[in-house]
């Protein structure tokens, strides 16, 4: 095992001074701070003194005795009413249970250990938490196990965290959250469903310096609960009240008016309060302020207190409901990593012999899919896997021990009520803690290494940062949707809907092709099927057919031959199989409410064999259509050595150029939303618009029958709906459908005078406008677009256009233009793929976004990552944080001192985060200062625009000088293009121009592979 980095303290986790004081644990090498010693044990002084000067030192984790040492066992057996209970709760292993506990901050490093791996030995099927201490910039499942719905009511302001309440759920109890219930006070209510019977939940804390006004909130909230209680089987109401009750006779202290008030409501509210132990114990005191309010205690089969993380201790309630979760579902799939290649290529190679006799397609495909299944049941054995719950990667069986006598202990201590039994119980307590923190800082400080090690860290990530859609709870129409068939159908249902009506009808549109180089044959060959499959990503999933990635690739050079006859036979016959053409589609999450089947795109995932010879198609019809340019010049959207940046930079140049040339100039752009566009594009219009584009015989006959008859179904949560019939649309995520897609609509920027730009569906239309022809113009262009939308399928979503007056103007000129009889709204700031640009083309805005989700990333890489190596973290600043502060920066520029301040103050914090204190040298980090990496972007840029790589002409604007006395005749000067104000100067053909003449000529002159190293070093030393 690793050691921990020796200068860094344990339990603080920083470095300190220099002159700080280090004692080292003689059997794990761990070091600790002196102060922290005094301060997180109770050692003295004279203690830890002697330790230092002795060098005999042992922390607390590696003092643990042995799990059979008399030390940990009990002195006295349980009483009989603790032993019922226990033997109950493990004879009702399925019975619903609630687990209750005050956190005092759920982001604390070390609690959150604590809190972990008392989930995992207490599983609950309700999580009701106060004081979480969270802000809104956390995520849930940060501090939560992403098997549960979590509900949260975070205290906003104030000049530290407190308060804070949270209810998480697992998702088969339907959780919905009661909003018409809350009021300003701290209590978060729910909605679940227990087999059958309905409950009302709610967690709850009132803060001990409660104001009158806070009280009544908090009273309001309970009595408009009180109100719907008859809808309801039961009504249960848990949290840290801090009410000063004694409650064996439940009587209210002296002078203690918040008390009696709510004393009076749970009598009216008819709620028994079952806690009667004390929920917080002190040297001095002994409190019962955790409450469990129930207006049905026969429901209740067991209420104990049990040891807890914070200075209070947990309620843990169980139920007389049984909450049996759905059954795991079991698999016998392939173990590849013992797969016998060998063995497997020579079974295959005999086998698929007989397809090449096959004469019909689906006979073929057919016999060849099950020669494959049948040498792989021989050949590669099978493994069993269950979609259970997994345990922490660093709790071990030990671990639980550990945490199952600390329990015990408690329980003895709550029993007997001596001052032996506490401090025997505090001592196993701390040393638990030890162990249970130390496990997991071990595994953090292991975490990416070894060869597995970016796959653990980024499943780690992706745990911590993705929402799984399966412990969402979905509405629609009034009904809720928990189930993961009834989700799935509904699913199915919202993506039917996004299809053009079944009655519509758009012909072949009658038009002479174009009398030029047709395309009406395609042929696959051996080695072109080898090479595609050689390329495969051997953990791209499979598809419906079941064939994964991984039996492709390492059977590559066996199974080319009688592909490359399965695919010619299908180009030959223009025929699919049906496996090609059946998709299983995944929702995935659009921004906003998660609830909202309408929220959700569909991503299809179909055959990986079939998408091979799409490939190969797509390959082919990409190159036809450049040679023809068949493609509009200002689509850049899945077209080779175009790209996001490329798009802005053209788009960028354009407006800075018009408002450079005069003053006053403007530019309006209207920015066009299409609903559902990939769904809606209508088969037959389609087609005809190919057999244009010259696109015929075979060809045509074969995306004919790739795009008709196609079938979907809906995966989710391990279910899966009946097909449905895909009546038009190009398929999302299918490897033809955004070539299709640009087709379709390449005759839209020929209707149109003014300028249009697309990237895929996104289109913006924008106009150079002086007078009001102008305006004319631009408003004709838009019943244009509207026409042809309507002629051919596809919806503009008229509330979601937007029109922006780009320019520097001190009066804004806002004419009134309208789609479809909808007047668009003028807005000031647009997002463009990804960058949000202003009205003035000045970046203060997009800057702050940026550097705002920058900070925002780099708090969740802080808050997780912090034991890590700086490896690991350099890792994440540079592939979760940096993308978000430099994305597209050749297209735009933060120019000014203050916005590149802005994003070198973000790239500080990451620095400190990686490194702590004690940044080392800029020529040590291996990492671009803010400026130098700017530079490198707008060089890197340029040479590849030189090079041919990227579809941008960056020498358009650009003059090649004159040469002078003195120069390099091989490294001629350029000039920079006119610019007559600060706004010219901005832009990327200006200013690259001093840099490119400031690098060296060996710079200049190495290919474009080595440019990037090269580049890197120079930008690293010069600026």
């Amino acid at each position: 095992m690793p050691e921990m980095p020796p200068s860094l303290c344990f339990y603080c986790d920083k470095a300190g001074r220099k002159n700080a004081v280090f004692i080292r644990c003689n059997d794990c090498l761990l070091e600790f701070h002196r102060t922290c010693l005094l301060k997180f044990t109770k050692m003295s002084e004279k203690e830890v003194n002697d330790y230092k000067k002795k060098n005999n030192f042992s922390c607390w984790p590696c003092s643990l005795p042995m799990l059979n040492d008399s030390f940990w066992s009990v002195p006295e057996p349980l009483s009989l009413t603790q032993a019922s209970n226990s033997k109950q709760q493990k004879n009702n292993k399925k019975a619903a249970a609630i687990l209750c506990f005050n956190a005092r901050s759920l982001k604390n490093r070390k609690r959150a250990a604590d809190i972990a791996a008392l989930l995992e030995c207490h599983p609950a099927d309700v999580l009701a938490i106060n004081e979480t201490w969270l802000s809104p910039d956390i995520l849930d499942h940060e501090v939560i196990p992403t098997d549960y719905v979590v509900m949260r009511k975070d205290r906003t302001g104030g000049r530290r965290p407190a308060g804070g309440v949270l209810l998480a759920i697992l998702p088969h109890l339907q959780p919905r959250r009661q909003t018409q219930l809350e009021t300003t006070a701290e209590a978060v209510w729910a909605e679940v469903t227990v087999s059958n019977l309905r409950f009302l939940i709610a967690s709850v804390y009132r803060a001990p310096n409660s104001t009158p006004q806070q009280n009544d909130e908090l009273l309001l909230s309970l009595s408009l609960a009180a109100e719907q209680q008859h809808n309801y089987d039961a009504c249960f109401v848990m949290g840290d009240f801090n009410l000063d009750v004694d409650w064996s006779t439940e009587t209210p202290l002296p002078r203690a008016t918040p008390a009696e008030q709510f004393l009076d409501a749970f009598d009216n509210f008819a709620f028994a309060q079952l806690i009667k132990n004390a929920t917080r114990t002190t040297a001095t005191s002994e409190k019962t302020i955790d409450l469990f309010l129930c207006d049905t205690p026969n429901l209740v089969s067991t209420s104990e207190v049990i040891a807890g993380v914070s200075d209070h201790d947990m309620l843990l309630i169980g139920l007389k409901v049984d909450s049996r979760r759905p059954p795991p579902m079991s698999k016998t799939l392939p173990d590849w990593r013992r797969a016998h290649w060998p063995a497997l290529n020579d079974l295959l190679a005999v086998k698929l012999q007989g397809v090449m006799q096959e004469d019909g397609l689906e006979e073929a495909w057919n016999a060849w899919k099950t020669a494959l299944f049948e040498c792989v049941a021989e050949c590669v054995p099978s493994r069993r896997t269950r979609s259970k719950r997994k345990l922490l990667p660093w709790l071990n069986k030990n671990l639980k021990k550990l945490i199952k006598i600390k329990d015990d202990l408690f329980a003895q201590w709550l029993s007997e009520k001596t001052n032996e039994a506490r401090i025997i119980f505090e001592t196993a307590r701390k040393a638990t803690q030890g162990a249970v923190r130390l496990a997991k800082d071990r595994w953090f400080w292991n975490l990416g290494r070894g060869p597995q090690g970016a796959a653990v860290f980024w499943k780690f990530i992706h745990l911590k940062s993705k929402v799984p859609i399966n412990t969402t709870t979905f509405s629609a129409d009034g009904r809720f949707f928990s189930e993961p068939a009834a989700v799935a159908s509904q699913f199915l249902a919202t993506f039917k809907q996004n299809f053009s009506p079944p009655g519509t009808d758009f012909p072949f549109l009658r038009r002479a092709p174009i009398q030029d180089e047709k395309l009406s044959k395609f042929h696959v060959t051996a080695s072109e099927v080898s090479a595609l499959l050689h390329v495969l990503d051997a953990k791209n999933a499979a598809g419906p057919d079941g064939i994964p990635a991984v039996l492709l690739k390492n059977c590559a050079d066996t199974i080319c031959p009688s592909l490359a006859h399965i695919f010619n036979h299908s180009l030959r016959t223009c025929f699919l199989p049906a496996d090609w053409k059946c998709a299983a589609v995944t929702p995935i999450p659009k921004e906003g409410e998660k609830n909202d089947f309408n929220n959700y795109r569909p991503i299809s995932v179909t055959s990986l064999v079939g998408k091979l010879l799409e490939k190969h198609v797509r390959n082919q019809l990409a190159a036809f259509f450049e040679r023809k340019n068949s493609l509009p010049d200002c689509q850049h959207g899945f077209r080779e050595r175009r790209s996001c940046t490329t798009m802005l930079l053209k788009t960028l140049d354009n407006w800075t150029a018009a408002l450079d040339s005069s003053s006053g100039q403007h530019v309006h752009a209207v920015f066009l939303d299409w609903a559902k566009a990939f769904d809606r594009v209508p088969h037959q219009r389609l087609l005809s618009k190919l057999q244009h584009h010259g696109v015929d015989g075979e060809v045509l006959r074969w995306l004919k029958n790739f795009l008709v008859g196609r079938s979907q179904f809906v995966r989710f949560g391990g279910a899966r709906s009946e097909p449905c019939e895909v009546t038009s649309g190009v398929i999302q995520g299918s490897v033809l459908g955004p070539l299709l897609f640009n087709i379709y609509v390449s005759d839209l920027p020929a209707a149109l005078k003014t300028n249009l730009v697309q990237y895929a569906d996104d289109c913006t239309v924008f106009k150079v406008v002086s007078c009001q022809d102008d305006v004319d113009e631009l408003q004709d262009d838009l019943a244009l677009v509207d026409i042809w939308c309507t002629n051919n399928g596809m919806q503009l979503n008229a509330k979601k256009c937007v029109a922006m007056d780009i320019s520097r103007a001190r009066q804004p000129w806002t004419p009134q233009y309208t789609i479809g009889g909808v007047a668009l709204d003028y807005v000031c700031t647009q997002r463009l793929l990804g960058v949000h640009i202003s009205r003035d083309l000045r970046w203060n805005h997009h800057v702050d976004v940026q550097r705002k989700k920058a900070a925002r990333t780099l708090g969740f890489a802080a808050r997780n990552l912090r034991g890590c190596t700086q490896r690991v973290k350099r890792m994440a600043y540079l592939t979760l944080v940096k993308p978000k502060l430099f994305y597209g920066t050749p297209a735009w520029h933060p120019w000014t001192k203050a916005n590149i301040g802005k994003m070198a103050r973000t790239q500080n914090k990451a620095l400190h985060f990686i490194y702590g204190r004690h940044v080392p040298p800029p020529q040590n980090m291996k990492m671009l200062s803010v400026p130098a990496q700017l530079v490198y972007n707008d060089l890197l840029l340029f040479k590849k625009s030189l090079c041919g790589l990227t579809d941008y002409n960056a020498m358009a604007r650009i003059i090649v000088g004159r040469m002078h006395r003195g120069d390099d005749p091989q490294h001629p000067l350029l000039q920079q293009p006119p610019a007559r104000t600060e706004l010219g100067q901005c832009v990327f053909d200006y200013r690259v121009v001093a840099f490119w003449n400031a690098a060296p000529p060996a710079l200049k002159d190495c290919s474009a592979a080595q440019f990037p190293s090269k580049c890197k070093a120079y930008v690293s030393e010069c600026f």
